[in-house]
């Protein structure tokens, strides 16, 4: 399925609309093209798109972005410590 993302045009004239129709077209043929070429793991092309989208900024390789980059986020799980085991009351009159 092919998504363009355009939601409202920027221009009203017909060379403006085709122009922002072919950019789209563009930017999703190259984001096929480096998800068939670079990209080691399966993944969601609509997960890719938005890791992209995000990672864009940063300038982070591409191959970091398609292959070190986990598509969910994971939980943070607090570190291992150890129990606190509570002592018997020293003071109180029950044994």
């Amino acid at each position: 399925m092919m998504v363009y993302q355009i939601k409202t045009f920027l221009g009203t004239s017909e060379n403006a609309v085709k122009s922002q129709i072919y950019v789209a077209l563009i930017n999703y043929l190259l984001l096929q093209l480096i998800v068939r070429t670079i990209a080691k793991k399966k993944h969601a092309f609509s997960n890719f798109v938005e890791k992209t989208r995000i990672c864009l900024c940063f300038y982070l390789s591409l191959d970091y972005v398609c292959n070190q980059i986990d598509a969910k986020s994971k939980k943070g799980k607090p570190p291992n410590q150890p129990k606190i085991e509570f002592q018997k009351d020293l003071f109180s009159s029950k044994t």
